[in-house]
């Protein structure tokens, strides 16, 4: 769905080149300690940072071939921070940016479990509240309903940079369990900045970890996330398990 050709960057941040895949289907967790590229990175995917050296493809195209109005039919970003000068009334913000005719997708609302904000204003909203809400306007920009796929709809491609920053632990369950089960649909891969390992380890299919500016590993949780990989790259002594299919427990050390 999407390629990384050898992508790279001088500055303002030092990326080295990366020759990677996202495949449709796939929830893709982006992990590694504070500084080390993440964001960078999401943001040349993303298209909104112009590589030095390679090419970024969605769908066999250079994302330089694409058209704003196009591109963002196809992808979204979600960012760490969202300011608004204006106090959008929620039902409102949802809607900007919006291909589509008429009221939100179907069952955004309510999987991002933001019924009771609709009247609000945006300016009012807790931090996780607005988390909430970004997403949702960011799954309704791409039209992408969680009751189900659109026949004959283009795959898409959802980035957010630590999504689950602001939640609580029950919406940090709840919203990697909807990004999964959106993954799972066909038209939709989903990729995530995330800072705490067990959801990256318990939820994503695949993780590329980054390093100091370069894609140090790539793989299933269980190939990339093992104890002394931890203690090199993050400086951190845990005990690593088994989990269901491809996924690991990890646990401090006391």
């Amino acid at each position: 769905m999407l390629d990384l050709l050898a992508v790279g960057l001088h500055r303002p941040f030092a990326l080295s080149p990366v020759t990677e895949a996202i495949q449709g289907g796939q929830l893709l967790g982006l992990i590694g300690p504070n500084g080390a590229g993440k964001s960078t990175l999401l943001s040349l995917i993303s298209g909104y940072i112009t590589p030095n050296c390679g090419e970024v493809r969605l769908l066999d195209q250079p994302l330089s071939a694409y058209s704003p109005r196009q591109l963002a039919r196809n992808r979204a970003l979600v960012t760490q921070h969202m300011d608004s000068a204006f106090d959008w009334q929620v039902g409102e913000f949802i809607q900007l940016g919006q291909g589509h005719a008429g009221l939100p997708c179907a069952g955004i609302v309510e999987a991002m479990d933001i019924t009771h904000l609709l009247d609000r204003g945006v300016l009012s909203l807790s931090g996780g509240e607005l988390q909430r809400v970004t997403i949702a306007r960011a799954l309704n920009q791409l039209a992408i309903s969680p009751a189900g796929p659109t026949e004959g709809q283009a795959p898409r491609l959802l980035l957010l940079d630590e999504p689950t920053s602001a939640l609580d632990i029950g919406q940090q369950q709840n919203l990697m369990r909807l990004l999964r089960r959106l993954a799972r649909v066909p038209h939709i891969a989903v990729v995530c900045v995330l800072h705490d390992l067990n959801l990256a380890a318990r939820y994503c299919d695949r993780l590329w970890l980054m390093e100091k500016g370069r894609l140090c590993a790539s793989g299933t949780p269980a190939q990339v996330l093992n104890a002394h990989t931890i203690e090199t790259v993050f400086g951190a002594q845990v005990s690593v398990t088994a989990g269901p299919g491809h996924a690991v427990g990890i646990e401090l050390a006391c």
